[in-house]
This record gives C-alpha cells, sequence and structure tokens, in this order.
C-alpha cells in the first residue's frame, strides 16, 4: 500500500513540475496560424493546450513496450493534423483537445495498471 502511495506521490510530483515548467505547448508570441492565433486568444483553449502538453510530457515518460512510443508520436502527429483543420473554429478545437487529453489520461492510467500489476501491487 504503501508503494502504490508513493508511486501515485511521485506522478503527482512529475504533473506538478511538468505543469509549471510548461505555460503553452508553443509560444504565443511566435503564433503564425489561425489555429494558434484562436488558442492563444482563448483561456479555455489555452488551458485545454497546457493541459495537454502536461499530459504528453507525463507519457514521454512512462516506460513502454517497443513500438508504443512510436505509435504515440503517430497519435500526436494525427491530433495536430486534426486540430490545425480546425482554423479558427473554437468548438471544433475544444472537441479535438478534449478527446487528445482523454487519450492521453487513458494511457497513462493503463500504464499505471500495468506497472502496478507488474511489481504486484495491484
Amino acid at each position: 500500500m504503501k508503494r502504490t502511495l508513493g508511486l501515485f506521490c511521485a506522478l503527482g510530483a512529475l504533473l506538478a513540475v511538468s505543469t509549471a515548467s510548461q505555460a503553452q505547448s508553443f509560444d504565443c508570441q511566435k503564433a503564425g496560424t489561425s489555429t494558434e492565433h484562436a488558442i492563444c486568444n482563448s483561456r479555455a483553449l489555452s488551458n485545454l493546450d497546457m493541459k495537454m502538453g502536461t499530459l504528453y510530457g507525463v507519457v514521454q515518460k512512462l516506460p513502454m513496450l517497443m513500438g508504443a512510443r512510436g505509435d504515440q508520436t503517430d497519435a500526436a502527429q494525427a491530433f495536430l493534423t486534426k486540430r490545425n483543420a480546425c482554423g479558427d473554429d473554437v468548438g471544433c478545437l475544444t472537441e479535438a483537445y478534449e478527446a487528445r487529453n482523454k487519450a492521453l489520461e487513458s494511457t497513462i492510467d493503463d500504464a499505471m495498471q500495468d506497472y502496478c500489476k507488474a511489481i504486484e501491487l495491484c
């Protein structure tokens, strides 16, 4: 039980550090597309983008089976393609970010469960 608590505390600390060090996944002063400007001009979209960047950073630190890292890179590229196709449509962007964040959260949850089982805590 103590090991499980320690594992989740470590993940929480990683999330806190990632959030504090990254205010956005890109520099709004260098925004060049209508999509980027829409994100920079909307607190809600900026928050979704920040959350996505934080979750992606956590996923990058997770141990993964061979091939999974490439799958994550492919998923990130697919998200960017979908996001950029939204242009400045806030509703479309919100849906794209919410879906991506949900997928990243699921990846983290699955990895944590796999790790918990691997070290026989669950």
